[in-house]
């Protein structure tokens, strides 16, 4: 067992929703939260980048790339490819992982939210589900069943 991650939890989310939609979403609950968000390459944290920037008229969510100077206040990074020295990941609480991310390790965050565009499937949910059980206190999976709207899966 793995005595540091066992304070870590993991929400896993079979999403339909656009990701870049639900980052916002969730970042605006999350405003008073250091967060990190992983995507899988430069092109795609642009776009995010972009989208947070521009997506609403009335308003937008403060946030910066890992390629900009980070300070204390500054809450919600966006970075990609293996975690750079430029962050010190440990200030952060938690971490969202696009679906187009491959994720070989969790780091030393208390929360991490993992999404999916693929269908649910059981057995996939299953071998997850055992590789994690002892390596973190909880994971809880969801799946979207309508936009925007989840149902929990029970073990």
């Amino acid at each position: 067992m793995n005595k540091e991650l066992i304070n870590v939890e993991v929400n896993l989310y079979y999403i339909k929703s656009d990701f870049n939609s639900i980052v916002l979403r969730l970042c605006k609950k999350l405003t008073e939260k250091r967060v990190l968000i992983k995507l899988n390459d430069d092109e795609e944290m642009q776009n995010l980048d972009k989208f947070l920037w521009t997506k609403e008229k009335d308003s937008f969510l403060p946030h910066k790339t890992f390629l900009e100077k980070q300070y204390d206040k500054d809450k919600l990074v966006l970075f990609y490819g293996d975690s750079p020295k430029s962050l010190d990941i440990e200030k952060f609480e938690i971490m969202l992982v696009s679906p187009n991310v491959k994720i070989k390790k969790l780091v030393s965050l208390k929360k991490f939210f993992l999404f999916s565009n693929t269908s649910f499937d059981k057995k996939i949910y299953e071998s997850i589900c055992s590789k994690l059980k002892n390596k973190v206190n909880t994971f809880k999976c969801f799946y979207e069943y309508d936009l925007f709207k989840w149902k929990l899966v029970s073990n």
